[in-house]
This record gives structure tokens, C-alpha cells and sequence, in this order.
């Protein structure tokens, strides 16, 4: 098999790697799967990871000096598992059978394009799923319907923050605050009585998760400076969202902590 020009591959590498890691894939997963593809087409990845940068550097094994060096910066979107495990079984498809890199771009641009899906339905599908999970809690109807509300609102904000690049921690103030202030007018005005548990599930979508569990993830694997910055992202995002919340406790009627 003839290798397809480095600069070409490097090309569909940085945009398959912003992908993964932008979905919420853990550096070893991505790792490996880059590697799988780099071989494939004869050629070496080394990937070394940080919370906001990924450094790909691809060489030509044959002629060491015929290589590739980028710095990229990750752009985070909506968790996907769907598109992680898709993109997963591209990399082992290119691998098996699929050694012509221009039919590898045609099929990583179909899967980019079956998986992408409007904003609104991520954030309908938050604050359902918040709903849900304050009933689990032993809210009553009243406090599903005040915690949904506040999702909306919160998710939707977000969103807008996002697309004009503000500060993700000024997000997380922002949103936790006024999330949490909705549903805070609602226990104030006697809507429910489960008010405790309508404030604390006001605020679960923006539990940074997944980025929680990557850390634990990249630390285990030996992806050890990726995996602590992701615990300290993860306990700043915690304090915005406590900062917000206890200015919704501060301005509002409610004395939980009495």
C-alpha cells in the first residue's frame, strides 16, 4: 500500500482527534485509536494531552525527517457516547479494510454529519432528564415541573454563552445562579414543599461528570498531568457552581442552612 501524503493525513488526524476529545473521550481511548489509523497508513502518532491543548506530532517511521507538528486547541461540545463509540469503530475499520485514506475522510465526514443534532434537543433532553432525577429524589410533581423550568432556562443560557466563547467558569456562576433562582421564586411562593430538593436538582446538569470520571480514567491509564488538571477543572467548575447557588440562597427567602 503506497502512504498517502503526511501532510493530507495529518489534515484528517487533527480532525479526528478535536473530534474525540471534544465529545468527552478519555486521552488513552484517543490515543490508541489514532495510533490504530496512523499505523495503518505506515506512519507514527505521539499524542500528549492537557485540558485545553492537544500536541500531535506525526512521523514517517522510514525518513524520520519527513514530519508533522501541531499544537490544537480542544474545543468541548455536548457529551456524545454514540459518536465516541462510532468514531472508536471507524479507527478499527480503517484499520481492517478501509486503507485508502480518501474513503476514510468520506466516512468520518458521514458519521460526523448522521451524529450532529439541533442545540434545542440536547437541551430538552437535560431538563426532561433533570425532571426525572428530582422525582427520584423524592421531590414531589411540583418541584419536576420548577427543576425542568430552571433546566431550560440554565441549559439554554448556556448554550448561548458557549456560541460567543465566554469564560466557562463565568458560565457555571451564571447559569448555577439563575437555575437555581427560578426555582427558588417557585419555593418561595409556596409552589412546592419539597423545596430542598427542587434547589439541589436545579443545578445537577451542570455536574461536570464526565470530565470527573476521564480524570480518574487518565490517571489509571498513567496519563497522569491530563488526569490532575482535569480534577482541578472539575473542583473550579464545583466552586462556580457553589458561588451561584449560594448567591440564589443569599438574595432569596429560603433558610435551608438554618
Amino acid at each position: 500500500m503506497q502512504k498517502p501524503d503526511i501532510q493530507e493525513l495529518s489534515n484528517f488526524l487533527i480532525k479526528y482527534i478535536s473530534t474525540m476529545v471534544g465529545v468527552g473521550t478519555y486521552s488513552s481511548r484517543v490515543n490508541r485509536c489514532a495510533e490504530r489509523i496512523a499505523a495503518t497508513f505506515g506512519y507514527e502518532i505521539h499524542l500528549h494531552f492537557s485540558f485545553n491543548h492537544t500536541l500531535i506530532n506525526l512521523i514517517d517511521p522510514d525518513d524520520i525527517s519527513i514530519s508533522r507538528t501541531y499544537l490544537v486547541n480542544n474545543k468541548y461540545s455536548p457529551i456524545d457516547f454514540r459518536l465516541i463509540l462510532d468514531l472508536s469503530a471507524l479507527s478499527w475499520a480503517i484499520y481492517d479494510h478501509i486503507h485508502d485514506l480518501k474513503v476514510a475522510k468520506r466516512c468520518f465526514e458521514k458519521l460526523i454529519q448522521k451524529n450532529q443534532r439541533p442545540a434545542y434537543t440536547y437541551i430538552l433532553f437535560a431538563s426532561i432528564a433533570q425532571m426525572a432525577f428530582s422525582r427520584l429524589f423524592g421531590g414531589d410533581f411540583e418541584t419536576s415541573i420548577l427543576v425542568f423550568l430552571g433546566t431550560l432556562v440554565g441549559s439554554s443560557l448556556r448554550a448561548v454563552f458557549t456560541h460567543f466563547k465566554l469564560d466557562m467558569r463565568i458560565q457555571y456562576i451564571i447559569c448555577a445562579f439563575i437555575s437555581s433562582y427560578i426555582v427558588s421564586i417557585g419555593v418561595d411562593l409556596g409552589f412546592t414543599k419539597t423545596g430542598e430538593v427542587a434547589l439541589g436538582s436545579s443545578i445537577l446538569y451542570l455536574i461536570p461528570g464526565i470530565f470527573f470520571i476521564n480524570s480518574v480514567i487518565d490517571i489509571l491509564k498513567s496519563y497522569v498531568l491530563v488526569g490532575l488538571s482535569r480534577i482541578i477543572s472539575v473542583a473550579i467548575l464545583i466552586s462556580c457552581i457553589a458561588v451561584g447557588i449560594y448567591t440564589t440562597l443569599a438574595l432569596s427567602n429560603l433558610g435551608f442552612w438554618q
